[in-house]
């Protein structure tokens, strides 16, 4: 995310996150990627998948790249070589990848495999992007013509604790704790 955003400024942007009311958690407010949006810009988030059930529900259908690790290994060096000072599991890691991939695959646009060396993986994501922002976006008519947050309102609307946020994959403790519900 850091390398997409500093290379191509112009089309991609970090969503911000921020500490949940009191929590060690932390949540990327809604609003942040509609204002990355009308920026005309890809908003990079860090999410888990019910934010994207989510993202998919408020009609923002985000391009969700599932990056596959090829082992345990292959985590560990990727993690020394991108954040050295990481103290995250890479058995955990590679653990929670593979359980996101048996019930979440329904969610992902594309799978990446992080195996080989290089930078190939970045190309790749920056080819999936690209490719996924070519492609037509299939609407009613009548969503075309009404305002996104007064259709929303017509539909179950959410409640007022979870409104406006997604929650993050990437707090402090993630590798720690058990994401079965998320």
């Amino acid at each position: 995310m850091q390398k997409l955003s500093t290379e191509l400024p112009e089309l991609f942007e970090i969503a911000l996150s921020v500490p949940r009311d009191g929590a060690s958690s932390k949540v990327i407010k809604l609003d942040s990627v509609r204002q990355i949006a009308k920026k005309d810009k890809h908003a990079l988030l860090d999410i888990t998948p019910s934010a994207v059930e989510r993202l998919n529900y408020m009609q923002y259908y985000p391009v969700v790249v599932f990056c596959e690790p090829e082992s345990r290994q292959g985590i560990k060096a990727m993690r020394q070589w991108l954040a050295p000072n990481s103290r995250k599991s890479s058995r955990r890691l590679y653990a929670q990848a593979s359980k996101m991939k048996k019930h979440c695959s329904h969610l992902f646009t594309a799978t990446l495999s992080l195996s080989g060396s290089g930078n190939a993986w970045y190309e790749a994501i920056k080819d999936i992007i690209r490719a996924q922002q070519s492609k037509p976006v299939w609407m009613a008519a009548e969503q075309a013509d009404a305002a996104m947050e007064d259709s929303l309102d017509l539909l179950n609307p959410p409640s007022r604790a979870a409104s406006g946020y997604l929650t993050c994959d990437s707090h402090a403790n993630s590798d720690y704790e058990d994401t079965d519900g998320e």
